[in-house]
């Protein structure tokens, strides 16, 4: 029986650890149907909000500093035919920061009606668009699931009405997947069991 809890806590450990030292989330291949340009770049305090003016991002909550961030272009394109894709290298939450001077994306339309509103929830927190733009709030909605390893595709959203581009950023989190219950955790156990 004492072997068993032994295992569990290193276990426990090993699992702390590994998401305490994880490397940030690898995004490849950003694109999207409308021509849009992208950078995969970290998050950081002071860094270029997107990556094709000198607009700084500040106020990042501490717990995303270091992110992988999908930096879009200032005149990122939008509309409900809009689709961007992008590759990530393991399983992730996506974050998606929102322009707080424009309808929130909840409230606008969405190809296939609902998407967004079904896949993400606002976090209640903020980052800012910053100098030399004026200070802008962005909210921070998250995933409600991780994406798994591979192809992540973001569907289409309304454009801010009388301007026909997004106001938005994007970064990654690493995420664990729910657990198969026939899955390896289960097999593990059972080893475990079988060799106190």
């Amino acid at each position: 029986m004492k072997l068993t809890y032994v295992c569990i806590a290193a276990l426990c450990v090993a699992v702390a650890l590994t998401a305490f030292a994880a490397d940030p989330v690898v995004v490849t291949e950003i694109e999207d149907n409308k021509g849009g340009a992208y950078q995969a770049v970290e998050l950081e305090e002071g860094g270029k909000f997107f990556h094709d003016r000198d607009y700084t991002i500040t106020n990042i909550p501490k717990d995303f500093v270091g992110l992988t961030q999908v930096s879009t272009s200032a005149d990122c394109p939008g509309g409900q035919d809009y689709r961007l894709t992008f590759d990530i290298d393991r399983p992730a939450y996506v974050y998606q920061a929102w322009d707080s001077r424009h309808t929130p994306p909840e409230d606008r339309g969405q190809d296939p009606k609902g998407w967004f509103t079904k896949g993400y929830t606002d976090t209640g927190e903020i980052l800012m668009l910053d100098a030399p733009h004026a200070p802008t709030e962005y909210h921070i909605y998250k995933s409600n699931e991780p994406y798994p390893e591979g192809t992540v595709e973001l569907l289409g959203i309304d454009e801010v009405i009388g301007d026909p581009v997004l106001m938005w950023t994007i970064f990654v989190e690493e995420g664990v997947l729910p657990v198969d219950p026939a899955g390896s955790l289960t097999t593990t156990w059972g080893e475990i069991k079988t060799n106190k």
